[in-house]
Order: structure tokens, then sequence, then C-alpha cells
């Protein structure tokens, strides 16, 4: 998303990048249009939480290239698509991130009223709970060492506080300072991970879900961009 939403030029590259761009604000268009075939399985299962979590993600890191082009339509279709999937209850873990940042991007997007709060709210105060130090967080209430904090914890929960404060939310929650905080939490573990780099270039491997490898090192990325 960053790459798409960068300035259009005259090289290959920036061709190329054009092109890429306008097929995905096609592909977005088709995902939430009944009458496509390309119409995605919304709310039907619980992982479609974490897929539409990543949709919002992307428009949240390119909003002015990814989501501000998009017809009216197709953006109510997105925000009718998000509130749908409040049928799905996410489990007691890093997945409570995956519903609290689809619900402060409809509060970006469409308004505070449109969003479900409690469901943002619950998320920043169980990280809160859950962060142990280190730039480490806890998945639930029991520890566990994983990529997890890299994969959900950082990112979405970085991205949960902007998407409020761009909505210019005022609640019991202080979001900037809540949002300075985890930015040096995230420094933290990006300099971790830089760390578990060996001279070889190797990384080690723990945890459940390590097929996700390459997401393991999105905190150092995102500190990067």
């Amino acid at each position: 998303a960053p790459w798409l939403a960068l300035p259009d030029d005259d090289t290959d590259e920036g061709r190329q990048r054009r092109q890429l761009r306008q097929w995905a604000l096609q592909a977005y268009a088709n995902a939430v249009d009944p009458g496509s075939p390309d119409y995605l399985c919304w709310g039907i299962a619980g992982q479609n939480l974490v897929d539409a979590a990543y949709i919002a993600e992307s428009f949240t890191r390119a909003y002015d290239a990814l989501w501000m082009p998009l017809d009216e339509v197709t953006k109510q279709r997105y925000i009718t698509e998000f509130k749908r999937l409040r049928s799905i209850e996410p489990p007691y873990t890093n997945w409570l991130l995956f519903s609290s940042l689809i619900e402060s991007f409809i509060a970006k997007a469409a308004g505070l009223s449109e969003c479900d709060d409690f469901r943002v709210t619950m998320a920043i105060r169980k990280m809160e709970e859950w962060y142990v130090g280190d730039g480490w967080f806890s998945d639930g209430p029991v520890f566990a060492f994983n990529y997890y904090s890299c994969y959900v914890f950082h990112p979405m929960y970085l991205e949960t506080l902007q998407n409020m404060m761009d909505a210019g939310v005022n609640t019991r929650i202080e979001y900037p300072k809540h949002y300075q905080r985890q930015l040096k939490r995230t420094q933290k573990m990006a300099v971790i991970l830089e760390r578990f780099v060996s001279p070889e270039g190797t990384f080690p491997v723990v945890g459940r879900s390590i097929v996700y490898r390459m997401a393991a090192l999105q905190p150092l990325a995102m500190m990067a961009w």
C-alpha cells in the first residue's frame, strides 16, 4: 500500500505502479460488489474477520491513494460489510486488534457514530494489560514466545490509535499519549528484530505460525517507513 501511494512518474517503475494501482482500485470495488464474480465471502466464517482487517489496514496505510478514489457506492458497501463482521466474536488473543482496526477505520472514514467504540477501547485496554516489556506482548493472558507481537500487535495497535486520532475522537482514552508510548515500544521491537539477524543473515525460528516468518520483520519495516 505505501508503494502504491507514491507519486506518479514516468519511470518504468512509476508506470508499473500506476497500472497496479488502477487494478487494485478495481479489485477493491469488485470485492464488495454482489454482482461481481470477484465478490468476497464476508462474514461467513471467523477467518473473514482477519482478512477484512488486512483490507482495512491497506486503506489505513494508503488512505488518499486507495480509499479516497473509490466511488461513494463502493465506500458505503465497505462500511456495510465491515459492520457485518461484528457478528464474529474474536478469540481472546491478538484477534481483538482485527476488530479494533476495522472499527477505528470506520470511525476515520465514516465518523465515530458509525463505529462500535467498545471494540476499540476494549482492545486498547487489553493491549496495555498484555504488554510484558521490551517490545513483547502476551498473546492473551498467558505469555508465549512467538512473533505475534510483530504479525499483529505492534502494527495494528499503532494503526488503531492513529485512526482514532485521525477521526478526532475524544474519549477517556488519551489517544495521542497511548500512540507515543506504543511508538516507543515498536521502536524497541525494531531494535530487537534487527539484532536477531545473525552475521550469516539467519533469523530465529520460534513459536507458532512460523510460516508467516516474512511478516516477523513488519515492525522493523514500519519504523524504517
